[in-house]
């Protein structure tokens, strides 16, 4: 359910559309509806529930673009950029579907009505030649479109694990040690693919670790004994020779 802005300014504290309860991020448990800052939507920008996904895990309620179970701590930008990417890749991988699916259709109903007129008519080898050609066009720009499709679709699952990899990350960040089943149960996932994510987090962390956390070691060359002995015996003293005076009688 999506309200305008000024009615979302002030959170209820019971849901204004059922009187239900509100969980502490504005969530009704009894008609599903949304309120709060927390459940704005990244993409759209409207204030709405999410619904699980086959394809994007979770969606917006509104817009239907990808989105990540709000938590007690706000998505970062980077992840709304994750997000917005995965949104495009989405919408273009769905073009090429149906541009696949229109191709397809009408490379069927072309080599139909060629094929009924072979029937009728008695063209010349060449005609046929060209005609069946001509049919097959179809089909090849319907098999084009499917692979730029399946190619959009890589690069939607590619952001979408980037975006969850950083909410995984915020979320340890945010609580320091966390277990599988905790992260399952914030964001609305299963255990094995919350092992997943927090292994990944894991590895990400071992390869660039914190800026803060980072050691600086210095490596110098070891000295042999003879250097450490030179290093060891006091410098000569400098000679100091003066200028001789001449004096006057």
């Amino acid at each position: 359910m999506t309200l305008p802005d000024a009615a979302l300014a002030a959170r209820p504290d019971v849901c204004s559309a059922c009187s239900g309860p509100l969980d502490s991020l504005g969530h009704c448990a009894k008609c599903g509806a949304a309120f709060g800052e927390p459940y704005r939507c990244p993409l759209c920008r409207a204030v709405a529930g999410v619904e699980p996904s086959p394809t994007l895990y979770y969606r917006c309620r509104s817009c239907g673009g990808p989105r990540i179970p709000p938590t007690e701590s706000p998505i970062s930008e980077a992840e709304a950029a994750y997000l917005r990417s995965a949104r495009s890749e989405q919408l273009r991988a769905a073009a090429f579907r149906g541009g696949a699916g229109f191709a397809l259709g009408s490379g069927g109903l072309s080599l139909l009505v060629t094929l009924v007129v072979f029937l009728v008519t008695s063209p010349a080898p060449f005609a046929k030649f060209a005609a069946l050609l001509a049919s097959l066009v179809p089909f090849a720009l319907s098999f084009f479109a499917l692979r730029r499709a399946r190619s959009h679709s890589r690069k939607l699952e590619a952001a979408l694990q980037q975006a969850w990899l950083l909410a995984a990350s915020r979320l340890v960040a945010l609580r320091g040690e966390m277990s599988a089943q905790a992260l399952s149960q914030v964001l609305r996932i299963d255990e094995t693919r919350a092992e997943l994510l927090l292994a990944e987090v894991s590895v990400q962390d071992f390869v660039h670790p914190p800026a803060e956390m980072s050691a600086r070691v210095r490596v110098t060359e070891l000295a042999g004994p003879s250097d450490e002995a030179a290093a060891a015996e006091p410098a000569p003293a400098a000679a100091v020779v003066s200028k001789p005076t001449i004096s006057s009688h």
